[in-house]
């Protein structure tokens, strides 16, 4: 029913659009279908249209890495262009080239006689009293949805205004396997609210009120909270007619999640076996009410990859590097040292590929960014139109530990959605490395990951943008920051809050990946991740506070490992404000010594200072100690960690920090 709705491209691919996301348009809130649910995708598939080469994208070194689990994946797929026809912008420019989707939340009421329906019977009203045999007549004219109801009564009484359209409820419910769903309103005049085994409100429904329902979505304006909004039918037949149900108890809500055969769904773990509760008993997978803004409603998995140039081996090469192999036991490290490095700038990753062309092993998210963070660290800028960086030559970003400054005039980022989850999010690599048809228990709580299409992991296809920009990359000098971590971890305030963090993160809903507990067991290596990630977001706030550039147009990229990476790159994309060039231009010595200098101290001045400042944990599962909206905090487009791992105490305190000796 809904008609065509042009929408920037990005957002389809971004951390709060893509497959299962709801997005928020003029016509109301549309909820995207399973890739596999598209027409575009279903033409591709069937062979009834063939894929441009403008349409697809070619990165055979994120194709090698999704192989691992999508192992029918031969093709990414370019989400198609949202153009509208130049002629009617209600019709797009190719009409097979579109993103399907369809109305969520679909119980929707009117404003003007307050009655409340679901979306497909106020369609059969519309059908009704329309008077039109013509179907996109009929769809037009519904589109967006319109009160049945007062079209006839203004027709009737030949009212110059007869169009009301309906407005969606606020209101959904989400579940931890990932299922979405209305909340079931047609039951809501014949609850009861009773009390658990463990003396808790709950709502009960006892099914409909009658069958003849006349539901109505009272609100008063005089009580803001849910006491001024109240569901009542009024059918004259129905026993509940008198009787109005506050929506009071809504956001406590919990209903079950029913199988096929009409079973409750009960939360197992990887091996099949039932996840119990502190009592011992049976989890149920149950689902919960939320606001359909709200940020627990979807969170994607995207995979994002930097483009790298594909530099051709030689045969010579080759053989050299299959017989030093044959000579001794395999290590891409002494092979690397005895190849002539001005001849052929071999990264470890490329010997690999070399030796084991048909490797198939999962490659982790921290390894695969290896590459690229090699790749910018030791090769001067290719001659590709694809990537362009030059080197920044400054004495004074030694004082803030910096070994390394590029300017990135040009990249290209290219972003695949392979899954969403709801409630909580879920790490990459745990994604990826385990069966998504399994369950993730994390303690009294598991969520699931959703596939972004019907046929899962047996896919041919997976949506996926390229986005092209410039970035400013930044290395830090890894003796300097090993250095700085042994002398801190002399103070006992700074052993307090790494401890408080660390316990934050064993007890927290958001499941660690492996990345993540090799964190807990390495100080150095969670002390390195937060400090590059605060100044990542510091530096970022900074961007917008001193040039203009705003926060939802930049984005970070982190190269943090155990051993060999301590960099980020922070980056913006064409379409966001701003132009080209105006990233980079920062980059400029003198400029950037500044702008360094000035974030440092904005780092200091938290407008929930001090509370902020010595909070045990903030924000997602408290992985968060002295970060905030006021000082540390970005948009969600712009963090890869949700807005976690933040600590500005690592960068500022005047006993242990960073860049202590350089605020004046």
């Amino acid at each position: 029913m809904a008609k065509y709705t042009e929408l920037q491209t990005r957002k389809l691919i971004s951390s709060y659009g893509g497959v299962g996301s709801i997005i928020e348009t003029i016509d109301g809130a549309l909820m995207i279908k399973d890739f596999d649910k598209w027409k575009y995708f279903f033409l591709i598939e069937k062979e009834k249209i063939e894929v441009q080469e403008n349409e697809s994208i070619n990165d055979d070194r994120l194709l090698k890495r999704l192989k691992f689990y999508f192992p029918d994946l031969n093709q990414i797929v370019k989400v198609p262009a949202n153009y509208s026809a130049f002629y009617n912008t209600s019709l797009p420019k190719l009409k097979n080239h579109i993103v399907d989707a369809e109305y969520f939340p679909k119980w929707m009421y009117c404003n003007k006689c307050n009655s409340i329906k679901h979306i497909d019977d106020w369609y059969k009203g519309w059908k009704i009293g329309f008077h039109s045999k013509d179907r996109n007549k009929l769809d037009d004219a519904f589109t967006p949805p319109k009160c049945y109801k007062c079209y006839q009564k203004a027709k009737k009484n030949k009212e110059k205004r007869r169009y009301y359209v309906l407005e969606q409820v606020r209101f959904i419910m989400t579940a931890p396997n990932g299922n979405i769903k209305d909340i079931p309103w047609h039951n809501w005049t014949n609850l009861t609210r009773e009390k658990d085994e463990n003396g808790q409100k709950k709502i009960v429904f006892n099914g409909k009120c009658c069958n003849k329902q006349d539901l109505k979505y009272i609100k008063d304006g005089r009580n803001p909270d849910f006491t001024g909004v109240r569901i009542q039918c009024k059918n004259p037949d129905c026993k509940t007619n008198a009787k109005q149900q506050s929506l009071i108890g809504l956001m406590g809500l919990r209903v079950p999640d029913f199988n096929q055969n009409g079973e409750i769904k009960t939360i197992v773990d990887a091996e099949g076996n039932p996840v119990l509760d502190v009592k011992g008993k049976v989890q149920k997978v149950m689902f919960k009410a939320v606001i359909r803004t709200s940020n627990s409603v979807y969170y994607p998995l995207i995979t994002n990859s930097l483009y790298l140039p594909t530099l051709e081996i030689k045969k010579n090469i080759k053989d050299k590097i299959k017989t030093l192999y044959e000579d001794a036991e395999f290590s891409s490290e002494k092979i690397q040292a005895k190849i002539n490095n001005e001849q052929l700038q071999l990264t470890i990753s490329q010997i690999e590929e070399v030796m084991f062309p048909d490797n198939q092993n999962f490659i982790k998210e921290v390894d695969y960014r290896l590459r690229e963070y090699q790749y910018l660290v030791t090769n001067e800028s290719p001659d590709d139109k694809n990537l362009v960086f030059e080197q920044v030559n400054s004495n004074e970003l030694v004082n803030f530990g910096i070994s390394k400054l590029l300017k990135v005039n040009r990249l290209k980022l290219t972003s695949v959605q392979t899954g969403y989850s709801r409630q909580d999010p879920i790490d990459k690599d745990l994604f990826a490395n385990k069966t998504m048809e399994d369950y993730i228990p994390v303690s009294q709580h598991a969520v699931k990951a959703k596939y972004t299409t019907s046929k899962g992991k047996n896919t041919k296809l997976l949506p996926g943008i390229e986005s092209f920009g410039e970035g400013i990359f930044i290395d830090f000098d890894k003796e300097k920051i090993s250095n700085w971590f042994k002398s801190c971890s002399k103070h006992e305030s700074f052993k307090k809050r790494i401890d408080a963090l660390k316990n934050n993160i064993e007890i927290s809903t958001f499941t660690p990946s492996e990345e993540k507990l090799k964190m807990l067991n390495n100080l150095e290596y969670l002390t390195t991740f937060l400090f590059i990630h605060t100044f990542s977001h510091i530096l970022i706030k900074e961007l917008e506070f001193l040039t203009g550039y705003p926060a939802t147009s930049l984005a970070e990229r982190l190269y943090v490992n155990e051993n060999d990476m301590q960099g980020v790159l922070i980056y913006t994309m064409a379409g966001a404000e701003g132009s080209f060039g105006g990233l980079v231009s920062q980059a400029k010595p003198e400029r950037f010594s500044k702008i360094l200098y000035s974030s440092l101290a904005r780092a200091k001045d938290c407008a929930s200072d001090p509370i902020c400042y010595h909070s045990e944990g903030q924000g997602v599962g408290g992985l968060n100690l002295a970060s905030c909206y006021s000082c540390g905090l970005l948009p969600e487009t712009s963090c890869e960690e949700f807005n976690s791992y933040l600590d500005r105490a690592l960068l500022i305190d005047a006993a242990f920090g960073f860049y202590r000796n350089n605020l004046i």
